[in-house]
Order: C-alpha cells, then sequence, then structure tokens
C-alpha cells in the first residue's frame, strides 16, 4: 500500500501561485497582512489526510521503515512549493496548518518525526526573511515543554480552558516571548457562556498576552452557531477600538 501512495505522492505537484496570492493581498488591503497557509507536515498529512490516525499508529508499529519512507517522499514533494515561496518575496508570513492534537502523537513521536521537519522548514523560510507560526486547535498539555523551543515566531488557535486543557496561564508561561494569535475560547461565543464571561476572558488574554497578540477566536466561531455569536464578534470588536481608539 505505502509503495501505491509514494508513487501517488510523487505525482502531486504544489505550487505557490503569485497571481492568487496577489489577488488575495488586494482583498486585504490595508486590513491585514496576507498570509500562506503551508500543508501539513509528513506525520500530520499521514494521520489527518492519507492513512487516518489509528492505521497510521499500527503502521508506525509494524512497517516503521516504509512509513518512514513515505514521510520522506511527503517532505521531498514540498520542495518546490517552499521554493517557490521563497522566491517570490511575496508572502512575509507564513502559517504551518497542522491541526495539531496532543491524541494524534505521543511526545517520541513529536520528537522524532515532526521537530526535524519544522526544524528544517522554518529554518528554510526564515532565512529569506520569512514569519511562521504553527496552528494548535486541539489539546496540548503534553506539548507545553517543547513551545518556547520550536522554530516557530508565533503560535495561532491555542486553545485554552474550558474548551482545551491547558489555562492562559500555562500557554503564557511557555510559549516565552514568541506571539500569540487567537486566545478567546471557540465556546465563549455560545450562548453556555454569558457576554460577561467572554468579556472577561477576553480582557484576560489582552492583560497577559499584548502587545505580542494577535486578538481572535481559538480557532473559529462553532459551526451551527446563531447570529448572536457574530453580535458576540462586534462587541469584543468596539471593546477593542475603545481601547485603542484611531
Amino acid at each position: 500500500m505505502n509503495q501505491k501512495l509514494r508513487w501517488l505522492i510523487q505525482h502531486i505537484t504544489y505550487s505557490f501561485s503569485e497571481e492568487y496570492f496577489e489577488q488575495g493581498s488586494k482583498f486585504v488591503g490595508d486590513r491585514g497582512e496576507p498570509q500562506f497557509w503551508l500543508p501539513k507536515s509528513p506525520y500530520q498529512a499521514m494521520a489527518l489526510v492519507w492513512m487516518k490516525f489509528e492505521n497510521l499508529i499500527y503502521a508506525l508499529a509494524d512497517y516503521p521503515h516504509e512509513v518512514e519512507e513515505t514521510f520522506k517522499v511527503i517532505d521531498e514533494s514540498y520542495d518546490q512549493l517552499y521554493e517557490e515561496i521563497v522566491a517570490s518575496g511575496k508572502a512575509k508570513i507564513v502559517n504551518f496548518g497542522e491541526n495539531m492534537h496532543e491524541q494524534f502523537l505521543s511526545t517520541r513521536y513529536f520528537e522524532r518525526y515532526l521537530i526535524p521537519f519544522y526544524e528544517k522548514r522554518s529554518s528554510q523560510l526564515r532565512k529569506a526573511g520569512i514569519y511562521t507560526h504553527i496552528h494548535i486547535d486541539g489539546y496540548c498539555r503534553s506539548l507545553l515543554r517543547y513551545l518556547k523551543d520550536l522554530p516557530f515566531d508565533g503560535y495561532e488557535a491555542l486553545t485554552p480552558l474550558p474548551q482545551g486543557d491547558v489555562s492562559l496561564e500555562q500557554i503564557k508561561e511557555h510559549i516565552g516571548g514568541k506571539v500569540l494569535m487567537d486566545g478567546i475560547p471557540a465556546v465563549m461565543f455560545l450562548p453556555t457562556y454569558s457576554h460577561e464571561e467572554l468579556m472577561q476572558t477576553t480582557e484576560q488574554v489582552v492583560k497577559l498576552f499584548h502587545p505580542r497578540l494577535v486578538l481572535g477566536i481559538s480557532d473559529e466561531i462553532p459551526e451551527g452557531a446563531e447570529e448572536e455569536s457574530i453580535e458576540r464578534v462586534r462587541m469584543i470588536s468596539q471593546w477593542c477600538q475603545k481601547q485603542n481608539p484611531r
């Protein structure tokens, strides 16, 4: 099976479209800095896309060499994409779109399969003056001790209690001087929690992480949320404008 998968991956082309990136940049305008979302690391790609998690774990136990060869092929399939991103000079910030959740891996696998990939690719981008951050939107207690030293400039969607499994204070302690993107648990935008609880959490996020903060939802309004959730977003936006009027 892995031979067939490797053949398929070797015949997939990933590329960076300067034209589409320019279109997106014009849409964003002066409201923010456009970013680019990278494909998943080989481990995460296998766990979430190609094999699914349970099958990957069995395969790593029974056929580690086969799986590791496939990891290598996936990594190599990204070479052109990374080279084009660097050569274009367009993207200044890129997101490692991992959708990381600690229950998809052990710390041993994290150290063996993910950190080396992050160091290799993030270093490639940093040499070109590109900032990097990673999307971690699941439980992450076992990964906290790595966050200060991972080769990223920031963390997106780290999800605190009551939705995640770590507190805002623990996140602050373990990311050091890196930037936090988001920080407000998505569940706070549901009627389960009052406006007062939402604002208390928002103010706590700002107090702990400002100025190294891009305030937002970790990581998006829950699917199926009603219009009142959008009103909560507006409420936070108005509060922010009052704190820093232009």
